[in-house]
């Protein structure tokens, strides 16, 4: 199957546009959207300083193990802070309408490395 150039190149800028705000995705589960992942997860890991610079794609998100809160999940993440990237996990819920992270147990239900990311 032939794609011309534009078309491809097209889909490639989309793509990033369609997975920045999944808060409201079929499996039914809410999450957070790309910004407000990336404050949680730079208040998570201490890179306040660098959330300008920061973006976070969620992956794949189940229902979180030993969830403590109402509507926890635990997700993978791809972060990106300049030209460095990493993938990991984190538990999302929300307390007041504010989004919180917390380092995930649920290790065992995402996939690592996510293809989702």
């Amino acid at each position: 199957m032939f794609i011309p150039l534009a078309t491809a190149v097209l889909l490639g800028l989309a793509t990033p546009l369609a997975h920045a705000d999944d808060s409201n995705p079929p499996d039914g589960l809410l999450r957070p959207n790309a910004e407000e992942a990336a404050d949680v997860i730079a208040a998570l890991t201490g890179l306040e300083q660098m959330r300008a610079e920061m973006t976070v794609t969620l992956g794949t998100c189940v229902p979180a193990l030993e969830a403590q809160h109402p509507g926890q999940i635990a997700c993978t993440f791809a972060l990106k802070v300049g030209a460095g990237s990493s993938e990991s996990q984190a538990d999302f819920y929300k307390i007041d309408d504010e989004w919180q992270a917390q380092p995930s147990v649920s290790q065992d239900l995402l996939p690592f490395p996510d293809p989702a990311l």
